[in-house]
């Protein structure tokens, strides 16, 4: 794919990060590290002077996710910033059709190879919000 449009990486100063966030009721019981917590991971194009630098920009990022807002339910809920799950460097410009990620998944059976891919579909469902979802 050819494009016009282009984000120059001649310094190397483009990154990915994955912000992670949770969402839970604000009045929980912290001692119990089992309990479920709607989490998400969220990535962020961070330009940085390194990685290093990426990761502090990042963090930054994700603390102004912080906050708390009452639910439909009326229930009080915290949206809280975990920490930074991924610090992916981009060395070739970005273009329409680069690749930008990569996931090895290793030597696995053709069977869960085949059942890896979505119907259009599927993702397109998958991107509707839910009813309740405070994310956008």
């Amino acid at each position: 794919m050819m494009s016009q449009e282009k984000i120059s990486v001649e310094k190397n100063n483009w990154f990915i990060v994955e912000i992670i966030e949770k969402c839970e009721p604000a009045n929980r019981d912290q001692t119990q590290d089992l309990r479920r917590v709607m989490t998400w991971g969220n990535h962020h194009l961070i330009k940085a002077n390194s990685a290093e630098h990426a990761f502090d920009k990042a963090v930054q990022l994700g603390k102004e996710c912080n906050y708390k807002f009452v639910n439909s339910d009326k229930i009080e809920m915290e949206s809280s910033f975990v920490g930074i799950g991924e610090l992916i460097p981009i060395y070739e410009d970005i273009e329409d059709g680069s690749e930008l990620m990569w996931m090895d998944y290793g030597l696995i059976s053709d069977r869960r190879t085949m059942k890896m891919p979505y119907q259009k579909k599927e993702l397109m469902d998958l991107l509707k919000p839910k009813k309740g979802d405070h994310k956008s």
